[in-house]
């Protein structure tokens, strides 16, 4: 069972400052053998501007995954959402509200907004392979989504904006080094018509303290965005809780207007792991 959530905050500097907001549950609803069946909900929410342009996006997940050798796994994912586009059209001031000598937000705007919203289904599927062994803290997970398969339309008016389909791809590795030591490395790829986004990084996680109930790690990490942003982060794990921080250096050619200022996020993720009980134990009584 895991909870997740996140809060991102981007360009605070600027007047198009953006705020995101996403959350998630999954559960392992069914298994047999070593076949497993989860679902979810999951969802995410922007705004951005003055006329608070807004993204909501919630939905469902299903997920199936089979335990193909002792240390690998494959899975195959589904998920249906429902997407809004919507805008605050009464905070919005156009030219024709210019009295001559001031702005006046009582004139009329002489703009015609047909709709203010635009709502539609979105269908998306992945598939990742894992891998974790035995006899050590090594692992890997690869992973291929396609998002938006369907081209939702969520236009202000019927026809107006499809979303293209949007492809990604990922990769985490852990390489333990020592009893107490990790080197982590981690990369991303995403495309959406002509927009794309290539990120890498790689980071150091040192084990704490071990044992039942006492699992405490650190990771420092740092991570490019070609041609937008470097990105140092800290993540610290304590039993079932993960913390983790980061803030986005800007490095692109909108650094003009942010002057290195991203944007900082902050996630949450919490895990319960049931331990199963073992058949060979006896109750010993105490004397």
């Amino acid at each position: 069972m895991r909870a997740a959530c996140l809060y991102r905050s981007q360009w605070q500097s600027v007047p198009v400052a953006y705020e995101t907001f996403s959350g998630s549950f999954d559960f392992t609803a069914a298994r047999s053998g070593s076949s497993t069946l989860r679902t979810g909900l999951q969802l995410q929410q922007d705004k951005a501007g003055d006329g608070g342009l807004e993204w909501l996006q919630a939905g469902l997940t299903v997920a199936i995954g089979q335990q193909i050798s002792a240390e690998h796994r494959l899975g195959a994912g589904f998920g249906l959402s429902v997407v809004q586009r919507r805008v605050e059209t009464g905070n919005l001031t156009f030219q024709n509200q210019w009295g001559g000598d001031s702005f006046d937000p009582s004139l009329p705007s002489k703009e015609s907004f047909p709709a203010a919203s635009g709502i539609s289904p979105s269908v998306s599927t992945g598939l990742c392979w894992q891998y974790s062994a035995d006899a050590s803290r090594n692992s890997a997970s690869i992973g291929a989504g396609l998002s938006h398969i369907n081209r939702p339309d969520i236009g202000f008016e019927a026809g107006g904006n499809r979303l293209p389909a949007r492809a990604d791809v990922y990769f985490h590795g852990v390489l333990q080094t020592s009893d107490m030591d990790d080197a982590v490395l981690f990369g991303a790829w995403q495309q959406m018509a002509s927009a794309r986004e290539i990120l890498i990084g790689a980071g150091y996680r040192r084990i704490l303290t071990t044992g039942t109930a006492n699992h405490t790690a650190v990771q420092l990490a740092l991570a490019g965005r070609i041609k937008d942003a470097l990105i140092p982060s800290i993540q610290v794990d304590r039993n079932n809780w993960t913390l983790g921080i980061s803030y986005d250096f800007n490095i692109s050619s909108f650094n003009n207007a942010t002057r290195g200022r991203g944007g900082m996020e902050i996630a949450l993720v919490w895990n319960r792991i049931p331990v199963p009980m073992l058949n060979n134990t006896r109750t010993c009584p105490v004397f």
